[in-house]
Parts: structure tokens; C-alpha cells; sequence
């Protein structure tokens, strides 16, 4: 009574301090970033503003530069949030290009002249750079041509960490503060038809064109996404999050290792159905042989199956049965898949079944035969059931390692769980989310497994009694 009350106490105390560190964590990732560590002057807002303004034009991109060189953002004022930001009240100067915009059709239908030498001469790749060469002192006009507009906007700076500030720029702040490129961006990205020579083209899937027009107008260095201003435990999960959502959710990827999974499952039912089959087969071959001395040609074919199969990687087996086999027979991947893996574990369950069936004891089956039994009836009837019961647990090792070794299969295109994890990683460029992903499905289906034969192994004994 008193051990019970001991693992009681223990229990409870051990839950105490999750449940404490469960709401301490929760504190810590909820609570506001709080204002700024350290005050700023208007003069050192002002050098932040002017830093990160002068790195927004690429070095190809004169009409950017033109803009740029004619705009002047003045801080005249700033105030404090209660996000680790600075609110900077400015007022901004800049080329207005409202008129550079309303001629993009234009500008598009004089770089078409351009584009016509490839249309004449495929031969003759015309890319994007050349357009913009071509296009560069029609833009660079047009900027300098245009009027000169004013107002007032607030930009913000965030404290990312302990007295360094990062100018938060969206894009209709950028938009605003240069005099509309962005919005000249978008026009001529929407333009699908323009006019030439009293002839309508279609030019919606002609990128080069437009980007070619685009690139003297460009930007860089600028992310429209808010900085992050949370603790480093809040900045790892929200780096988390974002990882977790861009990985999984964007575009439900999520399908990829979804769709792996069941092919997965799928190759490893089937190669595991073939694989008992031919195990059993060749089990029964081999004692039989070893037992009665018949069958002797068929045990030295099977010896010499198992020496093959044992003593060479399965992804090699894998590769000589799909592209020197089956492939020039117009055999598909997934049955190769299974073909290849229900070979290779059938060597692997013909030793675990032969050795259950030898551990057996001698007298199982002279019993047998007292009863009247022949030898085919005694293995079925009397040797097979215990043996069975003896090498399940090896079976269901052999199983896992089957599961396991699937993931090979994606060698010859199949589709499975791990070619799912390398679509996501191809797709976002990052290796940790969707290599762990892959990973903890297949611990979760092995666990899973393992669990059910655990549960068959003990109904298993129970009927023993």
C-alpha cells in the first residue's frame, strides 16, 4: 500500500513540474517583445534610412538608380512602439512615375522590334539582358522626364537584437517612397497584348520581354515580411512555424510524403506476402532435404537463391532487376519494387523459418508419425504451428527491416515516402523539415509494428495454456 502511494506521489510530481514547464514555455513564446533596449536620434534614423534606401537598385537596373539619385527621405521626427520598433515620421520627395507607367504598353511594343530578330531567325536567342540594353536609354528618358512628388509617410525600425535596428520596408511603403516602381512593375506584368505593325500579339508568355523591361526598374535587398522581434526561444519557434508552414502547408506539400506513404506501405504488404511465400517454400525445401535426403536439386537451386540474395546489396538487386530485367520487358517500377523486395526478404525469411522449424524437437515428429501421420501432414499439422510461434518475433524484425529498406525503391522513380521527403526539399530548398518528417513516419510506423506484435506474441502464449 504504501509502495502504491510512493508511485503515486512520484507520478504527481513529475506531472507538477511538465504542467510548470509547459505554462513557463507558453509564458515565454506568448508574451510581448516589448519597447526598444536602447533610445535612438533622429540622425542615426535617418543613416539607417539612407543605408538601406541606397541598396535597393540593382547594378544593371539606370532607371532604379535614376530614381533613387533624385529621391530624398527626410526623418524629421520619431516615436516608440511597444514592439521593439521605432516609428520614423518622414517626408519624401521623389520622381513621380505615373507617366513612365502609363507608357509600358508602349515600351513593350519597342522592345517587340527588338524580339523580331529571334522571330525571324530562331537561331538567334534574344534574352532578357538584351532587351534591357536595348530598352535602357528609352527608360532612363522617360524617369528623367518625369515630375518630382512629395508627402509624407512613417517607415518603422525593429530592434532584431540587442541595439541593431532593421528598416521594415513593405511594398506599398517602397511603392510610395519611389514614386510608384512597383507599380510599373506589376503594369507591364499584366500586359498579355500589345500592337505591332496594325497587327495584336500575344506576349502572356513571353517573359523575356517583360523582363527585359522590368530589370531597368528593379529592386532588391528588401523583404516584405516583418522582422522578428520575439526572445531567441520565440525567434526558434517562429522559425519553426514558418519552416513547419512553408514546407507542409504552402501548397499542401504535405500530399508528397502522404502519397509516399501509402506506395510505401503498398510495396512493403506486397514484398512482405511474396516474401513468406517464398520463404516457406524454400524452408520446407531445405528440411526436407536436410531430413530425408529428397529434393536434392531443388535445395542446391534454393542454396544457391539465398547466396545471391544474402550476398549482395539490395539497392544493386534493385537496379539489375528494374533496368537490366523487367525494364526492357515494359515492366513498370512498382512491381519491380515488389518484385525485388519480396526476393530479397524471402531469403532472409527462409533461413529464420528453416532455423524454427529444426529448433523444433525430433520427437514432434516421430510423434506424428506414431499417430499415423505421414511427413508432408506432420510439418503442416504439428512442426509448422510451433515453429511459427518460435520465429515470430524474428519475422517481425524481418518485416521492419523490410519497411526500412523500401526506401531505397525511389532509386528507380517509385514514388515512396522518402522520394516524397526529397519533392519537398527539392521544391523549398530546406533538408532538415522534410528529412525529419520522413524519418519520424517511419519510427511511427515501426513503433506501431512493434506494438502489434508485442500484442500477438502475448495472445500467442496465452493459448499455450
Amino acid at each position: 500500500m504504501n509502495t502504491n502511494k510512493k508511485r503515486l506521489a512520484i507520478w504527481i510530481s513529475v506531472a507538477a513540474v511538465l504542467l510548470a514547464a509547459v505554462v513557463v514555455l507558453g509564458i515565454m513564446l506568448l508574451a510581448g517583445p516589448g519597447k526598444v533596449s536602447q533610445d535612438i536620434s533622429v540622425k542615426e534614423a535617418q543613416q539607417y534610412v539612407d543605408k538601406t534606401f541606397s541598396a535597393l537598385s540593382p547594378a544593371t537596373a539606370t532607371g532604379t538608380k535614376a530614381v533613387l539619385e533624385n529621391m530624398q527621405i527626410t526623418v524629421n521626427s520619431i516615436e516608440y512602439g511597444k514592439e521593439k520598433d521605432v516609428l520614423l515620421n518622414c517626408s519624401y520627395t521623389v520622381k513621380d512615375l505615373s507617366t513612365v507607367t502609363s507608357k509600358a504598353k508602349e515600351l513593350l511594343e519597342t522592345a517587340y522590334d527588338h524580339f523580331e530578330i529571334q522571330i525571324k531567325d530562331p537561331t538567334k536567342k534574344v534574352s532578357a539582358t538584351d532587351i534591357g540594353i536595348y530598352m535602357r536609354d528609352d527608360i532612363l528618358e522617360l524617369v528623367e522626364q518625369a515630375e518630382m512628388t512629395s508627402g509624407e509617410t512613417t517607415l518603422y525600425l525593429y530592434e532584431t537584437e540587442k541595439g541593431r535596428f532593421d528598416l521594415y520596408l513593405d511594398d506599398k511603403t517602397v511603392d510610395t517612397c519611389t514614386g510608384g516602381l512597383l507599380t510599373f512593375q506589376k503594369t507591364v506584368n499584366g500586359i498579355t497584348e500589345i500592337e505591332h505593325k496594325g497587327k495584336t500579339v500575344n506576349i502572356a508568355n513571353n517573359g523575356t520581354l517583360r523582363g527585359g523591361i522590368v530589370a531597368k526598374l528593379a529592386l532588391t535587398n528588401y523583404d516584405s515580411q516583418k522582422p522578428d522581434t520575439g526572445s531567441a526561444l520565440q525567434k526558434q519557434w517562429n522559425s519553426f512555424k514558418d519552416q513547419f508552414t512553408r514546407n507542409f502547408i504552402t501548397k499542401a506539400r504535405w500530399q508528397y510524403l502522404w502519397n509516399g506513404l501509402m506506395t510505401t506501405l503498398a510495396i512493403t504488404a506486397l514484398a512482405a506476402l511474396l516474401g513468406v511465400f517464398i520463404g516457406f517454400i524454400v524452408a520446407i525445401i531445405r528440411c526436407t532435404c536436410q531430413t530425408t535426403g529428397k529434393l536434392k536439386i531443388a535445395d542446391k537451386i534454393c542454396a544457391l537463391y539465398l547466396t545471391l540474395v544474402r550476398g549482395t546489396p539490395v539497392m544493386v538487386q534493385l537496379l539489375i532487376i528494374y533496368f537490366v530485367i523487367l525494364l526492357p520487358a515494359g515492366v513498370d517500377k512498382f512491381p519491380a519494387a515488389v518484385l525485388c523486395f519480396g526476393l530479397n526478404s524471402g531469403a532472409y525469411v527462409a533461413e529464420i523459418v528453416r532455423g524454427g522449424i529444426m529448433s523444433v524437437d525430433r520427437g514432434q515428429n516421430e510423434a506424428g508419425r506414431s499417430l499415423g501421420f505421414g511427413f508432408a501432414p506432420t510439418m503442416v499439422h504439428i512442426i509448422i504451428p510451433q515453429a511459427f510461434k518460435a520465429v515470430l518475433p524474428a519475422l517481425a524484425n524481418e518485416f521492419i527491416t523490410l519497411l526500412k529498406e523500401s526506401s531505397v525503391a525511389f532509386y528507380i522513380g517509385v514514388a515512396d515516402l522518402t522520394q516524397g521527403g526529397l519533392k519537398i526539399r527539392s521544391l523549398t530548398y530546406s533538408n532538415f523539415m522534410p528529412l525529419i518528417a520522413v524519418a519520424v513516419i517511419y519510427l511511427i510506423i515501426v513503433l506501431i509494428l512493434t506494438r502489434l506484435v508485442g500484442l500477438l506474441e502475448r495472445r500467442l502464449r496465452k493459448s499455450d495454456h
